[in-house]
Parts: structure tokens; C-alpha cells; sequence
């Protein structure tokens, strides 16, 4: 597991032990807004602060990140920065009840009389455009319009609109995160009807897959001499294969369809995380294989009980049977990415193709696929979007395990290239 997985999945921990204690200590907490205001400080706090660890906060630390780092990445009303140190506030407490205050950290006592003191600083930066990026004042606006800047169609229709409009405007709109008399006021319908005339995608190579640096160039599936090692090596393949060990000839299930939480730790035990558990459905390593394995017809829900099936093919051990083990690893492999591909996007399907395709295969090639492409920077806002839907399910395939991010690049083994192969033979079909 590599160090920047590692710490996304204590951040994922610590935040559902903070939901636990939110709620034991107020039943009607709003808990999920809490969490995903955390969940976006501690990942600001190690990937821009390279301050990774959930316990430690100095007082530089946290005046650098609500007052410099957020007003400068994050879009988000007023009311929700007003909302940022009280949240913080009580995660400092909870921190100090569980132990987990980091001995580096300012005085644990005095911490939130510290926080206290950053609340109109914060707000304050939040509300200077001098502090934010240009990118976060163009899109603060579209908030203030009323734009769900979560919603592609209506992103990419704001974005035309902006684009459309004059030098002297774009450039006062993103240095001042406002246009009082724009020369075409921004009209929703008029935005969308121009986004659906360019539609029509040029069927040219995506601007963020890089040309190979390499000799060697993109593995071709006649180069491959896969093993049962191969597949054995995949997260993917093993959380799998350890989920249908448990579930074996039945398992009773939660209200929510999911394995019960005595369960869901005996099986990351299993894969060698040692973690207190709140729900299944907070461990995307377990949920990953477990929506697969049910797509493919390895495990049947019935009831408040899952039990396990034959499938359309037998699961057997390397040991047993070695030919029939790579016949398994690539069965779960391709069933992850055609269950993703036929999923819609809303429900966890792929968001990115046909792009997100493309990537996978450079991503499994020799030279592997950067997380940050070269020449971002100078592509317009539209552009961008098109290779943040296709991370996003790169990321996902990251989260369950099938894909690895190594430093600053996506890889992919062989065995997954070879899945990668059947998607896109299905999608040509």
C-alpha cells in the first residue's frame, strides 16, 4: 500500500470515528455536512500543508490552511465558512477525548480558544478575491447565480457563457469574483442550448494522454505472459476472493444490505488493515468487490441474508488450479470495469468515457499515466472538466484497489490491461 493511500484511508477512519462520537454526544447531528467539511480540511491540510497527520495542529498550521489554502481551492457560500472553526472546534475535542492530539500540537486546552480567535480571519479571507484563485472566483460566481457547480451539464453551460464573453470581462470576473453588468447576462437555458450545439466531440486523442517517452511504448496483449501471480497481486482480486471465503454459505446483512460490522472487520483483517468499523459502506476496498461480485453473479442477496454462488466462472485457489485461478482474476477484473461502464454515473458508473477508457490502457502502459498532465494550466475550463470526470474514475478504481497510484502517476499491471482489452472490445461491439 502505497504512503499517499495510507493516509487517505486514516483520514477515512478517523472521520467515521468522529461520526460516532458526534452522534453519541448529539443524536441529530448533522453529521455528514461535518464530516465532508473534515474530510476536505485534513485532505487541504496533508496535500498542501504536507501535514497528513489527522492529530497534528499547530497554530501556523491551522491559521495557513483557513486563511491562505481554503479561500484560495475551496468554492463554498459564506454561511458554510462561517461554519468551518465550529466544526473544527469540535473535532479538536474529540481528538483530545480519543487520544489522538498529536504531542506536536498547540496546547490541547488553549486549541480552541486559538481556533476562536481565526474565525473572522477566516471569514475575512474567504470574502477578499485578492486570496482566492482566479479559477475559485470565476466558479464562486457561478455559485451566486445559482449554478450546481456539481452538475456537469450546468458547469459546462456556465463555463461556455464565460468563455463567450469579452477579455476585459473574463479578466475582471476572475479577479474580482464579480460581474455586476455583463455585456449577455448568464442565462441557464441559453448556456445549455449552446453547450448541446458543440457537443459533437472531434474524435482526435484527449489532450491529457501523454505521447510515450519510452521505447518500449504501450504493452500489447501479445507481450503478455500472465501467471496466477499476476492476479494474485491485485488488492482487487484478493478483497474479492476473501469476501466470497466469508461470505460462504450465508451471512446475515444490515438495513442498509450491507455486511454487518463483526463481519466487515473479520474481512479487512483478512486483508491486512486492522480497523475499528462503523459501516461497510466506509470501506471502498470491501464495497468495490462487493458490488462487483453481486453484478457478476458471485453472491446472491436475498432477504436480510448473502450467500455465495457458483457464477459464471468457478472460483478456484492458485494452488489447485492454476489456469482456472487466471481465469477468475481476469472474470472479477472485467466485471468490475463492465459493471462500472454499465452503471449510470449518478450511481457510481464511470463518468469519463470514452476518455476514461483511453487512460486506462496509458495508464497500464510502460511510461504509466501522470495525475497532473502537462499543459493543464493553459486549457480552457472545459477542458479541464473533460480529465477531472475521467481522474474521478480513475480514482475510484484506486479506491477498491484494481488501479495503484505510484507517487504521481496512475499504474495498472498487466492484468488489469488485459480487462482494460475486453472493455473496450464490449464497447465496440
Amino acid at each position: 500500500m502505497d504512503e499517499q493511500r495510507a493516509q487517505r484511508l486514516e483520514r477515512e477512519q478517523v472521520l467515521s470515528e468522529y461520526g460516532t462520537w458526534r452522534l453519541t454526544a448529539e443524536e441529530d447531528a448533522p453529521v455528514a455536512e461535518e464530516i465532508r467539511t473534515l474530510e476536505t480540511l485534513l485532505r487541504l491540510k496533508a496535500e498542501q500543508q504536507a501535514s497528513p497527520d489527522p492529530g497534528l495542529w499547530t497554530e501556523a498550521l491551522a491559521t495557513e490552511l483557513l486563511t491562505v489554502v481554503v479561500p484560495r481551492t475551496v468554492i463554498q457560500p459564506r454561511e458554510h465558512v462561517m461554519d468551518l472553526v465550529p466544526i473544527l472546534i469540535r473535532f479538536v475535542t474529540y481528538l483530545r477525548e480519543t487520544g489522538r492530539w498529536h504531542p506536536g500540537s498547540m496546547s490541547a486546552t488553549e486549541a480552541p480558544a486559538v481556533l476562536g480567535g481565526l474565525e473572522f480571519a477566516a471569514l475575512e479571507a474567504a470574502d477578499d478575491p485578492s486570496r482566492r484563485s482566479f479559477s475559485t472566483n470565476i466558479l464562486g460566481h457561478g455559485m451566486a447565480l445559482g449554478v450546481d457547480l456539481e452538475d456537469e451539464d450546468e458547469l459546462a453551460a456556465f463555463m461556455h457563457w464565460y468563455n463567450a464573453l469579452p477579455d476585459d470581462e473574463r479578466l475582471a470576473l476572475s479577479e474580482t469574483g464579480r460581474l455586476e453588468q455583463p455585456t449577455a447576462p448568464y442565462d441557464r437555458e441559453t448556456a445549455l442550448a449552446g453547450v448541446r450545439e458543440e457537443a459533437a466531440e472531434s474524435p482526435d486523442r484527449p489532450w491529457f494522454l501523454p505521447e510515450p517517452t519510452t521505447s518500449e511504448g504501450p504493452r500489447g496483449m501479445a507481450e503478455l505472459d500472465l501467471g496466477p501471480e499476476d492476479y494474485a497481486a491485485s488488492d482487487f482480486v484478493r478483497a474479492a476472493l476473501a469476501l466470497l471465503e466469508l461470505v460462504g454459505d450465508g451471512r446475515r446483512l444490515t438495513a442498509t444490505a450491507g455486511l454487518r460490522r463483526e463481519d466487515t472487520a473479520e474481512l479487512l483483517r483478512a486483508l491486512g488493515m486492522d480497523r475499528s468499523v462503523r459501516s461497510m459502506w466506509d470501506h471502498p476496498e470491501i464495497v468495490g468487490p462487493w458490488i462487483t461480485l453481486r453484478d457478476g453473479g458471485w453472491l446472491e442477496v436475498a432477504g436480510s441474508r448473502v450467500r455465495r454462488t457458483p457464477g459464471p466462472v468457478p472460483v478456484v485457489t492458485a494452488q489447485e488450479d492454476p489456469e482456472g485461478f487466471i481465469e477468475v482474476g481476469h472474470a472479477l477484473l472485467t466485471a468490475l470495469l463492465l459493471g462500472r461502464d454499465a452503471r449510470d454515473p449518478r450511481d457510481g458508473g464511470f463518468q469519463g468515457m470514452p476518455d476514461t477508457a483511453a487512460a486506462l490502457m496509458v495508464a497500464c502502459s510502460a511510461d504509466a499515466l501522470p495525475v497532473h498532465p502537462e499543459g493543464a494550466p493553459q486549457r480552457d475550463r472545459e477542458e479541464i472538466a473533460r480529465w477531472l470526470r475521467v481522474r474521478r474514475d480513475l480514482e475510484g478504481l484506486v479506491a477498491v484497489g484494481a488501479l495503484s497510484r505510484d507517487g504521481e502517476r496512475f499504474r495498472g499491471a498487466g492484468a488489469l490491461l488485459v480487462a482494460g482489452a475486453a472493455l473496450l472490445r464490449d464497447r465496440s461491439a
